[in-house]
C-alpha cells in the first residue's frame, strides 16, 4: 500500500515571512524611537515626587474603590474614568505613588504613538514632527506624568479629531464608532469634552452649509430661501445669545450708574 500526503491548496500562516507585512525603514525606524523616548521620559523616577493637592485626592478616592468602600462621583474631581483606571493599577501593580501614575503615562505614551494615525493629514514628516512635539512639550510631559484628567483629554481629543477626518474622506461607518467610544470616554473624563464636541460641531456644521451652498440646486429660487433662513437663524441665535447674557446680568444695562475713573485723585 502506497501511502499518500494531503498539501494544503492555501499555505498557512506560519509559512508567511515574519516581516511580510511591516516595512522596516527610516520613518518607522524614528518613529519607534520617539515612541521609546517617550516611554523613558514618562517612566523615569515616577514614583519619587511627592503627591501633590490634586493628587491625592484622585489617589485616595481611587484607593477606597480599589480597597472596595465604592465610588461616589463629585464634579469636583471631573469624571470616574480615572478612578475606576487607578484603582486597575492599583489592582495589577499594587497601591503606590508609582502606580498611580501608571494610567496617565500609559495614556500620554498612547498619544504620541497615535500620531502614526496622522500621516494622511500631517504628512510623513510632518507626524513626525507632531510626535516629537507630543514627546517634549513641557505641558504634556508633566500632565503625562500626574494624576489627573489631562492626559486623557489629549488622548481621546486626537482620537476624536482622526475618527471625524477620516469619516468625511472615507464615508465608512466604523470611524463613527472610534469618535462615539472617543467622545463618550472623554465625557466620563473630563467637563472639557462639552467644549471639544461643541467645536466639533461648529467645524461640521460651516462644512455642512458649505457643501448644501456648493451643490447644484435644480431651482435657484430654493437656494436663495435656504440662505435667507439661515441668516435670519443666525440672527435669531446671536439675539438670543444676547438676551440670555443680559439677563444673567442686568447690571450691565444699569441707566443709574456713571462711569468713574479708577483713581478719582489724577
Amino acid at each position: 500500500m502506497q501511502a499518500t500526503s494531503k498539501h494544503p491548496s492555501e499555505s498557512s500562516w506560519l509559512d508567511r515571512p515574519l516581516l511580510s507585512t511591516i516595512t522596516i525603514n527610516w520613518e518607522l525606524v524614528l518613529f519607534v524611537g520617539i515612541v521609546v523616548i517617550a516611554i523613558v521620559t514618562r517612566f523615569y523616577d515616577l514614583g519619587t515626587r511627592v503627591m501633590s493637592h490634586d493628587e491625592s485626592l484622585h489617589t485616595y478616592y481611587s484607593w477606597q474603590l480599589f480597597r472596595g468602600f465604592g465610588f461616589q462621583h463629585s464634579p469636583l474631581m471631573h469624571g470616574p474614568f480615572q478612578f475606576v483606571f487607578i484603582a486597575l493599577s492599583y489592582f495589577i501593580m499594587g497601591d503606590g505613588d508609582f502606580s498611580a501614575r501608571i494610567p496617565a503615562v500609559l495614556t500620554s505614551i498612547a498619544t504620541v504613538a497615535f500620531m502614526w494615525q496622522y500621516r494622511r493629514y500631517l504628512g510623513r514628516v510632518g507626524a513626525l514632527i507632531a510626535a516629537v512635539l507630543f514627546t517634549i512639550s513641557p505641558y504634556m510631559l508633566y500632565y503625562g506624568r500626574y494624576v489627573r484628567n489631562e492626559a486623557y483629554v489629549g488622548l481621546f481629543g486626537i482620537i476624536a479629531l482622526w475618527a471625524i477626518l477620516r469619516y468625511l474622506d472615507s464615508g465608512e461607518h466604523k470611524y463613527l464608532y472610534y469618535l462615539s467610544v472617543a467622545t463618550v470616554l472623554h465625557f466620563t473624563a473630563k467637563e472639557t469634552a462639552f467644549i471639544y464636541v461643541a467645536q466639533a460641531l461648529l467645524f461640521l456644521g460651516f462644512l455642512f452649509i458649505q457643501h448644501v451652498y456648493r451643490a447644484v440646486w435644480p431651482n435657484p429660487d430654493q437656494k436663495r430661501a435656504f440662505l435667507i433662513t439661515l441668516i435670519i437663524g443666525f440672527a435669531f441665535l446671536g439675539l438670543a445669545g444676547g438676551t440670555y447674557m443680559l439677563a444673567r446680568n442686568p447690571t450691565l444695562l444699569n441707566p443709574d450708574e456713571t462711569a468713574a475713573p479708577v483713581d478719582p485723585e489724577h
